[in-house]
């Protein structure tokens, strides 16, 4: 691969889509993203109210003057993302969207560099990571302003670090995931379980750091006052302003979508437990060499399904472990039936979210998608299958 026609490449694609975005995005644009989320929440922080951040009442005023009305949305992430995001407010939001869409696009364009370190396949073609824009997720991610490429992006350079012997620093840059803590923690637990101790210690050593830039900008009591505001947040209706539609956010779970909220929490918790159980389980395996891919993947996969609050589009941090699989499916000593097993479940991920949209929805990164998650479990159970099996093997 020839890194400077990668960047040469990278610079073209932001130049066209510069010249495409700026004059096609307006207000009605991005009414509805959750880039409003982080503008709002980092003009908190600029103009010095940092330690009002989580409170329903400042982010409220923060969203009418910039939509100008009351809107059903808050920024849930930690506050460190929101001082990130201050050097935006300083253009109009609509010109901060632009720049952060061509943000994530840049991080997409560069993706292959990163993933020829690890994944063979894309070393010798790279240009098959660049189906990281045809992923779904990713596409979901891209319209709404979402920060999950960037997370995905932090997870491979993580994974890369890992790969080089690296340990303490894939801690340092995996601890940049946290602005999604629900499952980057989950991913951090099995990496333990897995005795990767130095970089266990790097990521313990980057969240102090990034709570300390969190304590810098909403004060002492910022941490408790978050707890305290995600604990009040009903991940349903969520913290909801007067004559708003109840069920505006619509489904944000897999069993809440398919009715199951009596016993939501109950459910939620053994089908969580279950996974985890699983993950730890092959955490304490010893692990072979030309699994090492496969069980991260299938650590990352956990991670995801077994959280209790995600969305379509956080699924785009699956892309890295989805590459590693079809690498190791296509490459490797796999049975017959586990490698089809692999594939399907890998081309899944793109085809299935395209079928839901053409069956119906309002919203193609929300209605029905709950539909997903069988794909995931099918992701985890084949990969499951064959780290296992890979053991069995060298044993006998």
């Amino acid at each position: 691969m020839k890194p400077k026609l990668v960047l040469t490449g990278v610079a073209l694609i932001e130049i066209v889509m510069a010249l495409v975005l700026f004059p096609l995005v307006d207000h009605a644009h991005i009414q509805t993203t959750d880039f409003v989320n982080f503008y709002a929440a980092a003009t908190i922080v600029r103009d010095g109210h940092g330690s009002n951040l989580y409170t329903q009442g400042a982010q409220q005023e923060a969203l009418k003057a910039i939509l100008g009305y009351r809107a059903a949305q808050y920024f849930l992430h930690p506050a460190f993302e929101a001082a990130a995001f201050v050097p935006l407010t300083y253009l109009r939001i609509e010109h901060a969207f632009v720049v952060w869409t061509l943000i994530n696009i840049g991080l997409l364009g560069l993706l292959p560099l990163l993933l020829a370190g690890f994944v063979p396949l894309i070393a010798r073609r790279p240009h098959l990571g660049l189906l990281a824009f045809a992923f779904p997720p990713v596409l979901a991610a891209l319209t709404l302003g979402q920060d999950s490429i960037l997370v995905m992006f932090v997870v491979a350079a993580a994974y890369l670090s890992l790969t080089r012997k690296r340990d303490f620093v894939a801690g340092l840059v995996l601890a940049l995931a946290m602005i999604k803590f629900q499952y980057v923690l989950i991913l951090a637990l099995l990496l333990l379980v897995s005795r990767k101790f130095r970089l266990i210690a790097g990521f313990a050593l980057g969240c102090v750091m990034l709570s300390a830039v969190w304590v810098s900008v909403t004060g002492p009591a910022g941490l408790l006052q978050y707890a305290h505001f995600l604990q009040s947040f009903q991940m349903r209706h969520g913290h909801k302003p007067p004559g708003s539609d109840p069920m505006a956010m619509g489904p944000s779970s897999f069993l809440e979508a398919m009715g199951l909220t009596s016993h939501f929490q109950l459910f939620g918790a053994i089908g969580s437990l279950c996974l985890l159980g699983l993950g730890i389980i092959y955490a304490l395996r010893k692990s072979q060499v030309e699994a090492t891919g496969l069980r991260f993947s299938l650590f990352l996969g956990i991670a995801l399904a077994a959280t209790p609050y995600d969305h379509f589009q956080d699924l785009a941090v699956l892309f890295p472990a989805i590459v590693l699989a079809t690498d190791a499916a296509i490459g490797a000593q796999i049975h017959s039936g586990l490698r089809s097993l692999i594939l399907l479940s890998c081309g899944l991920f793109f085809v299935w979210p395209a079928v839901l949209l053409m069956l119906g929805g309002h919203y193609f990164w929300n209605s029905r998608i709950y539909l997903v998650y069988p794909v995931i479990l099918l992701f985890i159970l084949t990969l499951a299958l064959q780290v296992g099996s890979e053991r069995n093997r060298v044993h006998s």
